[in-house]
C-alpha cells in the first residue's frame, strides 16, 4: 500500500478542534442567527470554522440596545460587512445546528438566520478572555476582536479608503492579549481550565 503526502491532512493531526487561542484566523461562519437576550438587547450569534476545520462557537456580536441605540456590536458588525463587501442584510426563517444537553448531541432547530454572512470567506480577531460566570466561577471564552478580507488582509476601513497594502492587521494584533484577565472581581487571578468555554452571555445584556 502507497500513501501520498495530504498536507492538511498533517495540520490537522495536531488540532484540538476547537479554536482556543488569542489570534488571527481565515475561514467561515457556519452560523449567523439573530438573538435577543434576557434584557432585550439584539444581536447574532455566530459559529465560525477556520481553514483547518477548527470551531469556536456562542461568539456573539451584540448590537443594539434594548432601548433601540447602536452599541459598539453594531460598528463591529458594519465592519464585518465592508469586509464581505456587503450592503445590506436581512435575517430569514432556517434551520441551524444546536447541541441539545437533553439529547446530548447536535439537532437542527429554527432560527432567524442571516445567510448573507454565512459560507463565505472570511478572516476574524479572535481573543481569548475570562469572564465570572453566574455561579461566580471564571470560565474562558472566544470573543470577535475585529474582521478583515481573508484574501488581501486589508481591515474595513482599509477598504473603504481604498488602500491596497495591509497595515492595520498587525497593529489589531499588536493590542492583543494572550488572554484578557479579568478586572475587579473577587475572582480575579484564579487559574482557569481552558477546557471550560461555555456560552454564557455576559452580565450586561
Amino acid at each position: 500500500m502507497k500513501y501520498t503526502l495530504d498536507t492538511q491532512a498533517a495540520r490537522q493531526a495536531n488540532t484540538t478542534g476547537r479554536i482556543t487561542e488569542t489570534g488571527a484566523y481565515t475561514g467561515i461562519f457556519t452560523k449567523a442567527k439573530k438573538v435577543v437576550s434576557q434584557k432585550g438587547v439584539i444581536g447574532i450569534e455566530f459559529s465560525f470554522k477556520d481553514e483547518f476545520y477548527n470551531s469556536a462557537d456562542y461568539l456573539t456580536v451584540w448590537t443594539v440596545s434594548k432601548d433601540g441605540n447602536q452599541t459598539y456590536g453594531y460598528k463591529q458588525l458594519m465592519a464585518l460587512m465592508t469586509c464581505l463587501r456587503l450592503n445590506e442584510i436581512a435575517s430569514q426563517s432556517g434551520l441551524v445546528e444546536e447541541y441539545d444537553s437533553v439529547a446530548k448531541q447536535a439537532i437542527n432547530v429554527s432560527a432567524e438566520v442571516y445567510p448573507a454572512l454565512m459560507n463565505k470567506q472570511i478572516g476574524v480577531l479572535l481573543q481569548a478572555e475570562e469572564y465570572e460566570k453566574s455561579t461566580g466561577e471564571i470560565g474562558q471564552r472566544m470573543n470577535l476582536f475585529g474582521f478583515f478580507d481573508a484574501a488581501s488582509r486589508l481591515t474595513a476601513v482599509e477598504i473603504l479608503d481604498k488602500k491596497t497594502s495591509p497595515e492595520v492587521l498587525d497593529k489589531m494584533l499588536g493590542s492583543m492579549q494572550p488572554i484578557k484577565k479579568l478586572k475587579n472581581t473577587k475572582q480575579a487571578g484564579v487559574q482557569v481550565n481552558s477546557s471550560n468555554f461555555d456560552n454564557e452571555i455576559p452580565s450586561w445584556v
